[in-house]
């Protein structure tokens, strides 16, 4: 493959799925240190799918944030039924809003994870749209 063909905009769309991948797959999402004084400490710590449905929904996100990337770089590509651009930035706003409702939802003790999975997601989504991703609103009147 010639990297020299890679748009800038693939470029972020890869750098924001692998942060979300990391964020969501391998970092804590929340963590929590309860000291008891001269016994010393307690910790607790979960990640995205530990967490609860939504954290389970934010992976399978990313997982499929991550199958919209690989086929990026595959010749002759399956076709899907919308552009993978758009498609992409579907999955990358599900992810981030998976995150966001997470956030409301638990917003308290929270790890590294959960902040790189959103940014990550941000970050792809904003790839994606500037790939092409937009999604079109026919406009109300037209012409004959």
């Amino acid at each position: 493959m010639d990297w020299s063909q890679v748009s800038r905009s693939q470029w972020i769309v890869v750098a924001g799925t692998i942060a979300t991948l990391i964020g969501a797959l391998f970092l804590d999402w929340y963590s929590i240190t309860v000291s008891l004084g001269s016994l010393g400490h307690i910790s607790a710590s979960t990640g995205a799918w530990d967490a609860n449905a939504l954290g389970k929904l934010a992976v399978i996100g990313s997982l499929v944030m991550l199958a919209g990337a690989v086929l990026m770089f595959i010749p002759n590509a399956v076709q899907l039924p919308f552009p993978l651009p758009q498609a992409l930035l579907i999955a990358a706003a599900f992810t981030a809003l998976m995150v966001i409702f997470e956030f409301i939802d638990h917003h308290s003790h929270t790890a590294l994870g959960l902040w790189l999975t959103l940014i990550g997601s941000l970050v792809a989504g904003y790839g994606a749209f500037e790939m092409g991703g937009r999604i079109s609103v026919p406009s109300g009147s037209s012409t004959s």
